[in-house]
Order: structure tokens, then C-alpha cells, then sequence
């Protein structure tokens, strides 16, 4: 880009995870809302038998405001201050624009089938890590295109400065990464001892190792 030329932001991926925030945000709200009037009307959990009880209800409320809501509004302000700071588009680079579609879609996937699984009962039972072995899988494809997409416009920026917001962003998804991978580590029984559904699975730790690793996760 010569001195003069503006520069035209691509913020298709932005607009992609903000419409995904707003629409999680609601979803996962009013979830909240209403598994806390089943708290206070017990009745309610019978408005769709087993689907529409507290028990089922609660980890999409919880998942759905933290890898939903949260998570879509963290990659939504990346892909446009991420673009903005480093002085770089996203159009500039078609690699990265695939993967940066490719993040969106591929997430989008992971919280359909995590949404089912979580309709139909198939957890872990751990507190905000109820997915099984299959779905944490998806999860860490999502969240290493992220970094694809960090270090990827880090790489080919004009501005040389790093501000603190990009520390902020490399922190999260270290830190994160680090998190999600040991507190959920599983054993698959399946495919280790033949015992169970072919996507069930129980934790790497047992009894005290398991819940202090837990504790430290959420």
C-alpha cells in the first residue's frame, strides 16, 4: 500500500460472528431465564418431558452464553480490530480469508452438534466441559484456526508496533488453549476397553487429581 492509499478493511468474518453473538446472546439468555423460573416453578420442567428439565436445560445456558455469546463476541472484535491495529485487511490475504471463513462455519458446526448432544443427554458431566471426546476435537480445530489467523495477520503486518489489545488476544488463546486441553483429557472406553457408546468417555484423572484439575478449569 503506497503513503496516501486507503486501506479497505475486509470485515466479512467480523459481521459473520457478530450476527452469531447476538444470536447466542438471546438464545442462551433466555435459556437462563427460564431454567431460573424452574427453579422457582418446579412444574416447568415438564413443558417437553426430559428435553426441557433444569438438568438438560442448564449446560446449553451455560455453554451457549459462554462458547456462544462470549466466544462469537471475542472473534467478532478480533476480525475487526485485529485488521485495524495491525494495518493489514484480510483481503489481502486469501489464505487467510479462507481460514478465517473457515473458523466461522466450522464453529458453527461444532455448536450445532454440541446443542444436540447436549439436548440429548450425551455429556461428561463435567461443569462447562460436558462435551464428549468427538466434539472437544472440533473445539480444538476452532480454537487452532484462531491462532492460524492471529499469528497469520501478525505475519504479514505494516504496523510494527504491537499494541497491548494483541497481547490481550495471544494471551487468551494460550491461556485458553491450555485450560480446555488439560481439563479435558479423556479416556475413550470404546475404543480402550469396549465398553460403552463409541463417543463416551471418561476422565484422564481420577477422584481428587480430577477435581482439582476441574476446579482450575472453571
Amino acid at each position: 500500500m503506497h503513503p496516501g492509499n486507503v486501506l479497505n478493511y475486509d470485515y466479512t468474518v467480523a459481521r459473520y460472528f457478530m450476527f452469531t453473538t447476538v444470536l447466542f446472546g438471546i438464545v442462551g439468555m433466555a435459556i437462563g431465564t427460564l431454567i431460573a423460573f424452574q427453579m422457582a416453578y418446579p412444574n416447568l420442567n415438564y413443558l417437553a418431558g426430559e428435553y426441557a428439565t433444569f438438568s438438560r436445560l442448564r449446560p446449553l445456558h451455560t455453554s451457549g452464553v459462554i462458547f456462544g455469546f462470549m466466544l462469537s463476541g471475542i472473534w467478532a472484535t478480533w476480525y475487526y480490530i485485529g485488521q485495524r491495529v495491525l494495518k493489514v485487511s484480510m483481503a489481502e490475504s486469501r489464505f487467510l480469508m479462507v481460514v478465517g471463513k473457515l473458523h466461522f462455519w466450522l464453529y458453527m458446526l461444532t455448536m450445532v452438534l454440541a446443542v444436540i448432544s447436549l439436548f440429548m443427554g450425551v455429556t461428561t458431566s463435567k461443569e462447562y466441559a460436558e462435551l464428549e471426546w468427538p466434539l472437544d476435537i472440533l473445539v480444538v480445530l476452532v480454537w487452532v484456526l484462531w491462532g492460524v489467523s492471529i499469528f497469520g495477520l501478525i505475519g504479514i503486518r505494516r504496523e510494527k508496533t504491537l499494541y497491548i489489545s494483541l497481547w490481550y488476544y495471544i494471551a487468551t488463546f494460550l491461556g485458553i488453549a491450555m485450560l480446555y486441553l488439560f481439563n479435558n483429557m479423556e479416556v475413550p472406553t470404546y475404543f480402550v476397553a469396549g465398553m460403552g457408546k463409541w463417543w463416551h468417555s471418561v476422565s484422564m484423572y481420577a477422584g481428587t487429581n480430577d477435581a482439582l484439575v476441574q476446579w482450575w478449569y472453571g
